[in-house]
């Protein structure tokens, strides 16, 4: 799947195995385009997203970040805490500039540990989209049958029809 784009709408459902994530109710019914860069092995389960947000922990591979932004230990991009990252908004200022905004975003747009411990790895509906120029530019990676694909514009189209994918888990780093 590595350079393809999928449209990801946020769901309003909780794990089965208890009241430790989902989406909080802000996020419900937002949408948002990512294109696969990697397999990411270190993640399990079903047709999962694993989102990488800056500060919000780095799992199994810790190194890339403190060598691409030098005089920054590895424990800055996490606030120690590999899975999972930064707890509290304020966290972020462990980062390099450059990085900040993305971190804040995690608390701001996707609302991260609101409502009694939502967001963490929600539920969404997905479906593959044309990638926008946003991505490709960045990535340098533009499928072959992308063509094919239908193109989402964010600002103005409704969201896909309920039931057009399951809902599946994000991975989150808890």
């Amino acid at each position: 799947n590595c350079g393809q784009c999928f449209e990801l709408k946020f769901v309003d459902q909780e794990h089965s195995d208890g009241n430790w994530g989902g989406s909080a109710p802000e996020l419900v019914g937002k949408r948002m385009v990512v294109q696969v860069t990697n397999i990411g092995y270190d993640v399990t389960g079903d047709h999962t997203f694993d989102l990488q947000i800056p500060g919000a922990g780095q799992g199994a591979f810790d190194h890339g970040c403190a060598a691409q932004f030098q005089g920054h230990p590895s424990t800055d991009f996490d606030c120690d805490n590999r899975y999972g990252g930064c707890n509290s908004k304020e966290g972020c200022g462990r980062l390099p500039e450059e990085l900040r905004a993305g971190c804040e975003w995690r608390y701001d747009w996707f609302h991260w540990l609101q409502a009694d411990g939502k967001t963490n790895n929600p539920y969404v509906d997905f479906r593959r989209v044309k990638c926008p120029e946003q991505l490709t530019s960045i990535s340098g990676s533009v499928p072959m049958d992308d063509d094919e694909l239908p193109t989402v514009d964010l600002d103005s189209s409704p969201p896909h029809p309920a039931g057009s994918g399951p809902p599946r888990p994000v991975p989150g780093r808890s």
